[in-house]
């Protein structure tokens, strides 16, 4: 008998800061370009408005995003869906590589040095954020996670004796 275990969960959450980034660059290069119509010359301005808008209309495909877990067995698929149309896989683990979970503000990783920070939550705080230390390629890693209920039951039959103050 088998006793796999699948969980997928999915939210909505803040765009990432480049996104921003990316909708101020392109609105600035359309207002460049209506000045260049009005004038300078029409027909370079119209270029550029046209780049401009076309930025604006890729970039705005980024501004509804969603974090998806899935969690079978023992590991961890994290994946972006921007726009609900299209998936990016942010990142892949097993929880056999996870050395600590703790709650995000913990003093127990608060003096921890860690290669990268990678934060997958919402950014709205609706749910329990946690903190995963992962040693990845002989580096640590803390990983930032929202997880629901039963989530957080499975990564704690997975990581037993690794989670504290939970």
């Amino acid at each position: 008998m088998l006793n796999d275990s699948y969980i997928e969960q999915s939210f909505r959450a803040k765009p990432e800061k480049l996104f921003y980034v990316k909708m101020a660059l392109s609105v600035w290069v359309t207002c460049i370009g209506v000045l260049m119509f009005l004038f300078i010359t029409p027909q370079l301005g119209m270029i550029i408005v046209v780049v401009g808008i076309s930025l604006m209309v890729y970039a705005a495909g980024e501004g509804r995003m969603e974090y998806e877990y899935t969690l079978t067995n023992g590991n961890v698929d994290i994946a972006a869906i921007y726009n609900a149309s299209r998936r990016r896989e942010r990142m892949r683990f097993e929880l056999e590589q996870v050395t600590m979970v703790v709650p995000k503000d913990s003093n127990r990783i608060s003096h921890e040095t860690f290669k990268k920070t990678r934060n997958y939550t919402s950014g709205y705080g609706r749910e329990q954020e946690i903190a995963l230390v992962v040693e990845m390629d002989g580096n640590k890693e803390l990983i930032l996670m929202e997880p629901d209920e039963k989530s957080l039951e499975h990564i704690k039959n997975y990581t037993k004796n690794k989670y504290y103050d939970i």
